[in-house]
């Protein structure tokens, strides 16, 4: 008796430790999650869609953290975000993207707060702003310009 109690114990623990396939679905039939659990937690490759069965974003998991490379898409297809996490926190170089493809804002991510320069462009694809950020917070002098790229402003901004 103490072996099939111990044999069944046995079983559901390497049943509930092993990764199993997650999926969600919009009511149109759609898949709207995919990706892999392991004791309850998210790990591996996601992909999440919109409605349309477009695909929406893609990334990894470790343990339940969000980790790796990310990519966010608008709902035309076209790439929105690119960015990467290290225990669930923003790290390195993000970019951002208009829904026309073109560069919307670049700048790097420490420990999950935006810092050093950051620039932001028009949909044309001109500069519309640049300055600095510390710790999530802008900082120093930034500069605005309109679409034809003349200078619209300065700020200065004095530190948090």
């Amino acid at each position: 008796m103490k072996k099939t109690i111990l044999f069944i114990a046995l079983t559901l623990l390497v049943l509930t430790s092993n990764a199993q396939e997650y999926k969600e679905h919009y009511d149109n039939g759609n898949i709207k999650v995919l990706g892999e659990k392991q004791n309850r937690k998210k790990i591996g490759e996601w992909k999440y869609y919109f409605e349309s069965g477009k695909i929406s974003k893609t990334g990894k998991y470790n343990k339940g953290k969000i980790t790796g490379e990310w990519k966010y898409y608008h709902k035309n297809g076209a790439l929105r975000i690119i960015g990467k996490y290290k225990n669930g926190k923003d790290i390195g170089e993000w970019k951002y993207y208009h829904d026309n493809g073109v560069l919307l804002a670049i700048g790097k991510y420490v420990n999950g707060k935006m810092s050093g320069e950051w620039k932001y462009y028009h949909k044309n694809g001109v500069l519309s702003k640049i300055g600095e950020r510390e710790k999530g917070k802008d900082t120093g002098e930034w500069k605005y310009y309109n679409e034809d790229g003349t200078l619209s402003k300065t700020e200065n901004i004095e530190k948090p």
